[in-house]
């Protein structure tokens, strides 16, 4: 509890006192746990007009459900009740601190506050507190806490856990994880009402790398069964964009005519607002293009150049590396194809004419075997072979014959 406050209550205490007011401090609601003792904090005050009445034969009393509700416990009597305790806080000094043991499960219900000595100070407090048993431990408070923590980058943040210790004989043991930065080792304070408090912190500076990183404090009780509890938080880490990068399609030179696509890629929390592409006029001015994530443009010659791609979220900006956009210009003559195209043209010409020429002598060696008498291959083949024989001598005899009158005749001179 704050000095403020405590300050505050002491104020408002002192000054019902003046004006002859009955005031309780105590907490309005505790969360119990199911077999474990539990604490409630008490002071009060009285007018002073009752204070001489307030001696060691006063009995302090708590009622249940109301002011007129019957009694779950008193400190010079035994009652039969679900509820066992004592009170052990003095009342000789204010003090009505009243601790109940092994509270049963399933019980929830509201406690009020008597005290009972010697006339007049007969009276029970109006302010009640409800006390909750629970099955299961009641898990941590993280401060501040949301589900989701939005965080600047560059923050240092300091995130603190803490529990109300409801029973001093059973502490827990507290965790951090991940464990970040500078930890504050888990210690008791006393809080608000009194009420004894077990805190943790651990303090950490805030970067893009623990973005979506879930952060939980746990509770370990070892008392009987091991029972145990956690809270979590998710961060977001807010950031300007980063690591800006253009890229270009085709990355070979394009030709002229076809399309050239521009892309910007970039890291950024939120995501980036609004792109804007710039060309380098070549004096290393940046000229706007256009605006958005993509820039489509027809390749010419104008197209040809460096482009930066700038970004913008709510936090910052960021710009690429220049990306260079080449074309490629065809400055052909169209001499060397119509050169070709006539080439082509006379060697088809060139065939047709050999192609009918060969028709017509096809046709014309037809037509002369057609006139010609056929040969019958079976007389052939029947000849002897003394016809062979007969053949070949007159054949030798011609050669001489040749010969002898070649020899006959005088030589010129």
């Amino acid at each position: 509890m704050s000095g403020l406050k405590v300050l505050v209550v002491i104020i408002c205490i002192l000054r019902g006192a003046a004006n002859g007011k009955w005031l309780i401090r105590m907490p309005m609601k505790i969360d119990a746990i199911n077999g474990f003792c539990v604490i409630i904090p008490c002071q009060f005050e009285i007018p002073d007009s009752f204070k001489p009445s307030l001696n060691e034969s006063v009995e302090a009393i708590w009622k249940i459900t109301s002011i007129d509700g019957p009694n779950v416990l008193s400190s010079q009597s035994t009652v039969q009740s679900s509820l066992k305790g004592n009170v052990i806080g003095n009342i000789l000094e204010k003090n009505c601190t009243t601790m109940f043991h092994n509270v049963p499960a399933g019980f929830s219900d509201t406690l009020f506050f008597r005290l009972q000595g010697p006339e007049p100070l007969k009276y029970t407090f109006q302010q009640g507190v409800n006390i909750t048993v629970h099955k299961d431990i009641p898990p941590p408070i993280l401060s501040p806490y949301v589900q989701v923590m939005e965080v600047l980058e560059g923050t240092r943040l300091t995130l603190a856990c803490s529990t109300v210790i409801i029973c001093p004989s059973i502490q827990p043991l507290m965790n951090w994880n991940p464990q970040l930065g500078e930890q504050l080792t888990p210690a008791l304070q006393e809080g608000e009402f009194g009420q004894t408090v077990l805190v943790s912190s651990q303090t950490f500076n805030v970067t893009p790398l623990i973005d979506h990183l879930k952060i939980s404090c746990s509770l370990l009780y070892s008392y009987g069964a091991i029972r145990s509890a956690e809270t979590n938080i998710t961060l977001r880490v807010l950031y300007a964009p980063k690591n800006t990068i253009a890229l270009v399609s085709p990355s070979d030179p394009a030709s002229e005519g076809n399309v050239v696509m521009l892309s910007c890629h970039s890291d950024a929390n939120p995501a980036v607002q609004r792109y804007e592409w710039y060309k380098d006029s070549g004096s290393g001015k940046l000229e706007f293009q256009n605006q958005g994530q993509t820039l489509t443009m027809i390749a010419r010659s104008t197209v040809q150049g460096l482009y930066v791609c700038k970004v913008y979220n709510s936090h910052g900006t960021d710009q690429s590396r220049p990306v260079t956009v080449d074309i490629n210009s065809c400055q052909c003559s169209i001499t060397p194809y119509i050169i070709c195209g006539l080439l082509a043209l006379f060697l088809i010409f060139i065939t047709a004419v050999d192609l009918v020429k060969y028709k017509s002598l096809l046709k014309r060696l037809q037509a002369f075997e057609n006139s010609q008498e056929p040969i019958a291959y079976a007389t052939l083949h029947g000849t002897s072979d003394s016809v062979y024989n007969e053949i070949q001598t007159r054949a030798s005899r011609t050669e001489d014959d040749y010969e002898n009158r070649n020899f006959g005749k005088p030589h010129p001179k």
